[in-house]
């Protein structure tokens, strides 16, 4: 690891500073380098020297992610409680990543709009859709369709409409209620990473379609809607990984023991019977709220096969997020 690409990350990774400060950092500049790299398998290439930094010398930097690292939910919180004489609107792409940053930005500046703000901030551990429904105050994300979120949901209020999406965009604009604040929730790209996720071509698959339809007029007819009158963040829950690129433990006994825990996840619930050893240095996962959650670009020989599509696990792919204000139309 001693490409010029790589001295950056030197630097921020294993700087001696603390952890708030470092993911500040790895953030910051994933962002620049995202804006920078439209192709998503360059993106990639660009992630994996962090990467191996983060899994193999500075692993306790994702054992402080979840309480140090700037976070996606707290961020949408901020926007939410800024004065404004405009209306709010967030829009959650489900499994949005670094990967259609510069697809959503390069769109939107071909339309003649100039996002407000653009950052990237972390997902909730294990980086998983229910994980941020929970931190959100719901259980489910399908507990805010149809405008009826339960009483802890964080975005509550009379005059917030709440739904959760699966149609085309072109065909969404009735889902856009005149409501001042709008919090709505499309599936899209998560029911895409799931149909092909076995597919040895999903991932060329997923980066056309992406692509395109982020592209599209009927998903700038549907932001345009949603941003009449409302200032709007998208973003998402979580990202995504190519496991398809990750290398294989080659450690018998490294190998066997995830595939015990996990069998072909990258997250499992803590119990008596898979209680995680202490002796590999460096840690092939870490413990967090009674989740064991792989890191590193890793993956395991398993019958049946190792998904080529996943999240749920830390590399800075799964757990980094984009942020992107627009403002009102």
């Amino acid at each position: 690891m001693t490409t010029s690409a790589t001295e950056p990350w030197v630097e921020i990774i294993l700087s001696a500073r603390d952890s708030e400060v470092a993911w500040s950092d790895i953030f910051d500049h994933l962002r620049d380098i995202a804006l920078a790299t439209p192709n998503p398998q360059t993106l990639y290439k660009q992630t994996v020297d962090p990467d191996r930094l983060l899994a193999e010398s500075a692993w306790g930097l994702w054992q402080d992610f979840s309480s140090h690292a700037p976070k996606i939910v707290d961020e949408l919180k901020r926007f939410w409680t800024i004065g404004s004489t405009s209306g709010t609107a967030i829009l959650i792409l489900d499994a949005l990543s670094l990967r259609e940053l510069p697809l959503i930005v390069a769109a939107a500046e071909s339309r003649g709009i100039t996002p407000v703000r653009i950052e990237v901030r972390g997902s909730e551990v294990p980086t998983d859709t229910d994980q941020f429904a929970k931190a959100l105050g719901v259980p489910a994300r399908s507990k805010l369709y149809n405008n009826k979120p339960p009483g802890p949901f964080i975005f509550t209020g009379e005059d917030t409409y709440t739904d959760v999406l699966d149609l085309p965009f072109e065909d969404c604009l009735s889902a856009v209620k005149p409501k001042p604040r709008l919090f709505l929730w499309h599936s899209w790209l998560d029911d895409l990473l799931h149909r092909y996720a076995d597919n040895n071509d999903g991932h060329t698959i997923v980066a056309r379609e992406t692509k395109e339809r982020l592209g599209s007029d009927g998903f700038w007819n549907f932001i345009d809607r949603m941003r009449k009158g409302r200032r709007l963040v998208i973003t998402g829950d979580h990202g995504y990984a190519v496991s398809q690129f990750f290398y294989t433990e080659k450690d018998d006994d490294a190998a066997k023991l995830l595939k015990q825990c996990f069998g072909a996840k990258r997250c499992a619930q803590e119990k008596p019977d898979n209680e995680w050893p202490h002796r590999h240095l460096p840690p092939l996962a870490i413990r967090h709220d009674g989740w064991l959650v792989v890191t590193g670009q890793l993956k395991w020989k398993i019958q049946g096969g190792f998904p080529h599509l996943c999240h749920r696990g830390l590399t800075l792919l799964e757990a980094a997020v984009p942020f992107i204000e627009l403002p009102p139309k």
